[in-house]
């Protein structure tokens, strides 16, 4: 493996939260050093295998697949009710401009980690080259997006949504492949199970909960847009 490969998915994510603390420094102090936090916890958990062993399912990753999905979707789960709920938090992202959180999915471009995964021949067609290529495409589009309504962040919602939405249907398409392999109810070859080892799981742990809260939150903001 190439020290790219093996590096560059802790990179991206550690340059991802270092641009969104100092860009989140003087609005909120706490919301920075919860996104170090974060990132610095993800960086330690990802150091483990939740499935070890050979690139098959096995009897006993129960207990790790169980783990793997409370550690991947609570941090999503918390942000979107954080979002609603709590009135900080909402004047905080209120005060974000949309384009700057389109930008943070810039990160999506290590998509290509997938790739050379699937390269590699440790994830499946459906998880490795699919969601790879879907990451990229993402990731690209959000650049393109970002500087198209810089300069008037209301001027697009429809294009905003639909491109949040693809952005959701890219991790919807993932996680359905990994559940769905996991159960049995599809026989894909490898197994998935590279996605919860390192050097892909800080995407999981970070990068991932993280692109679905903001597509989430992006598609609910522009929706109110619409109806004014």
């Amino acid at each position: 493996m190439s020290y790219f490969y093996s590096y560059g998915p802790y990179a991206i994510a550690v340059l991802l939260a270092i641009v969104i603390a100092l860009y989140t420094w003087q609005r909120s102090r706490l919301i920075s050093l919860i996104v170090l936090s974060w990132v610095a916890l993800a960086v330690i958990v990802g150091q483990f295998s939740f499935f070890p062993g050979v690139l098959k399912w096995q009897d006993s990753d129960w207990l790790g697949f169980t783990l793997f999905g409370i550690l991947s979707f609570t941090p999503a789960l918390i942000m979107t009710f954080a979002s609603v709920y709590l009135i900080k938090f909402k004047r905080f992202l209120k005060e974000i401009p949309v384009s700057a959180l389109i930008l943070t999915q810039t990160y999506r471009i290590g998509g290509v980690f997938l790739l050379m995964s699937y390269s590699y021949n440790l994830l499946p067609l459906s998880v490795g080259l699919v969601s790879g290529v879907m990451d990229v495409f993402v990731a690209i589009t959000a650049v393109i997006l970002g500087i198209y309504i810089l300069n008037d962040e209301n001027k697009a919602p429809r294009l905003v949504i639909s491109w949040a939405v693809i952005s959701l249907l890219d991790f919807v398409w993932a996680v359905i492949v990994i559940f769905t392999s996991f159960l049995g109810i599809i026989d894909i070859h490898p197994d998935p199970i590279q996605i919860g080892n390192p050097p892909l799981l800080i995407i999981s742990l970070f990068s991932m909960p993280l692109g679905i809260f903001i597509s989430i939150y992006v598609i609910g903001r522009m929706k109110k847009e619409l109806k004014r």
